[in-house]
């Protein structure tokens, strides 16, 4: 399969007057036969046909203050990333080493969620057992930033609560790192948009709500000045590393959109893309206020 710059379609929040009255949400929890509302989700898409430009062919140096992404070679320890004992005894670890050595100002890490995904047939009827970390999900196609800054801060004050205060009063950024789990993906590449091209208007917030916690994430709504990219036939010793989340004033790229795309070119025979995502919190400590642990 040649690579570079490809013509894909992609899927982004297509506003609607609705969302002046009622937030936009997805439920993802049974609704009860009785209840007057039985929609599961108020969200409208539409698909947008435009470039993402191949890493591979490109001189610049992407970063994730600049861009709110960048790529790096890492050859992964683990290899059964299907046992939560593995990911989360080992595979968590080397992230960690990862990201202290490439991310400026990392005091602190803490990782509160990892995603497997597969692109395998939908069984009609089943239901994934999102609380089940080794369920693989479906490659995610709408373009999207996984938190909103609302709930990253719930998730800090739910999930940190002792530390809260002393963590908010430094840099906190959420950040991803994505790997493919085979040799090259062919199939469901994932494209992730420069973080500097976007305007805050252009993300919409959307509340998730699940059986035990509810959250909130952010939808794009296609704007011409945004420029996406992707790395052709990324393979497992490639990862995708980026922000979701910065609480830093004035940073360039405070997030970096992302959705996976049907590549144009695939063949009959391509080997499925699995991927794994851990997400995590990278704290900076405060400079003026000494540590109280």
């Amino acid at each position: 399969m040649a690579s570079g710059d490809l013509r894909v379609t992609l899927s982004f929040l297509d506003w609607q007057h609705l969302y002046e009255s009622e937030k936009p949400f997805q439920i993802f929890i049974d609704i009860p036969e009785d209840a007057e509302d039985q929609r599961d989700t108020n969200l409208v898409f539409k698909q947008v046909c435009l470039s993402v430009h191949d890493v591979r062919r490109l001189s610049e140096k992407f970063s994730l203050d600049a861009n709110g992404f960048m790529y790096r070679r890492h050859i992964a320890k683990v290899t059964n990333f299907a046992s939560r004992k593995d990911v989360e005894q080992n595979y968590l670890p080397e992230m960690e080493q990862l990201l202290r050595r490439e991310v400026e100002g990392a005091d602190r890490i803490f990782f509160f969620d990892w995603r497997l995904r597969k692109n395998a047939p939908e069984v009609e009827g089943t239901v994934v057992d999102l609380n089940n970390l080794t369920s693989w999900l479906r490659p995610a196609v709408h373009v999207h930033v996984d938190q909103s800054p609302a709930a990253a801060l719930k998730r800090i004050q739910v999930q940190l609560h002792d530390d809260a205060m002393y963590l908010l009063r430094g840099r906190v950024r959420i950040i991803n790192v994505w790997r493919p789990l085979i040799d090259a993906v062919k199939d469901w590449p994932l494209a992730v948009c420069d973080g500097s091209t976007v305007q805050r208007s252009d993300l919409v917030e959307a509340d998730h709500i699940r059986q035990h916690y509810t959250g909130s994430t952010m939808y794009l709504m296609h704007g011409p000045q945004q420029k996406f990219y992707y790395m052709s036939e990324q393979s497992k010793d490639e990862v995708l590393i980026f922000k979701n989340f910065d609480s830093k004033r004035g940073v360039e790229a405070p997030y970096a959109p992302h959705a996976s795309f049907l590549h144009p070119n695939v063949g009959a025979n391509a080997t499925p893309r699995e991927s794994i995502e851990v997400r995590a919190f990278v704290f900076t400590y405060p400079k003026d206020l000494p540590m109280s642990w």
